[in-house]
């Protein structure tokens, strides 16, 4: 931990987002490093095969692969959103959500919005300032999530993470969250095209 350890045993509060949490999202390094990752393996094709089954059947499989990562991958966001208008920008497109503080200091925060036509939630961001982790500050967070989407009538949560981001996806998996699907081909060109995004998800009983 850098620095001085944030005293969260003795205040840590949670409250509505608005606009002014703005700068401090901003400011938030939620940057990882991860010795491991998940590699997408696929097999077979999506076509008859004799090879496949003599009754014709078609087969495909796909797998995520925990993988050593050597050196290990350090992955550095910068600052949260790019610049402080895109922040603003983005707080007030989303519907909802909620910023995690202790003793006044925002350390983290989760914007929602609602997908209508399937009645879902979907979790815009989820951040918690690195010096902030492991003090359940994203649980609490995932849990406010759940509340709110379910107070607007959601059946449940859904978010996208990449392959590359080991930690986050052990995190979801440990607050009951599923892998619901994979895309090889979502990201543009770029830097992050090699990446896989995995959208996770949560019934909401």
């Amino acid at each position: 931990m850098d620095g001085a350890t944030p005293h969260l045993d003795v205040c840590v509060g949670v409250r509505a987002i608005n606009v002014d949490d703005a700068r401090a999202l901003h400011e938030l390094d939620y940057s990882f490093e991860t010795d491991r990752m998940y590699s997408l393996r696929v097999q077979g094709k999506m076509v008859p095969d004799s090879r496949v089954s003599t009754l014709g059947e078609t087969a495909l499989t796909f797998e995520l692969v925990e993988t050593t990562v050597e050196p290990p991958l350090y992955k550095n966001y910068c600052e949260y959103g790019g610049t402080l208008e895109a922040v603003e920008a983005k707080i007030h497109s989303v519907d909802g959500g909620y910023v995690a503080l202790t003793d006044g200091q925002v350390a983290g925060g989760v914007l929602l919005s609602v997908e209508e036509w399937r009645s879902v939630a979907k979790i815009e961001d989820l951040i918690v300032g690195r010096q902030f982790r492991r003090y359940g500050i994203g649980s609490l967070l995932l849990n406010c999530a759940s509340d709110w989407a379910r107070n607007h009538g959601c059946w449940a949560i859904l978010l996208e993470t990449q392959n590359v981001n080991y930690p986050a996806i052990q995190f979801y998996l440990r607050n009951g969250l599923e892998v619901w699907s994979v895309s090889q081909n979502f990201y543009p060109p770029g830097s992050v095209e090699h990446e896989v995004a995995i959208f996770m998800g949560k019934k909401l009983r």
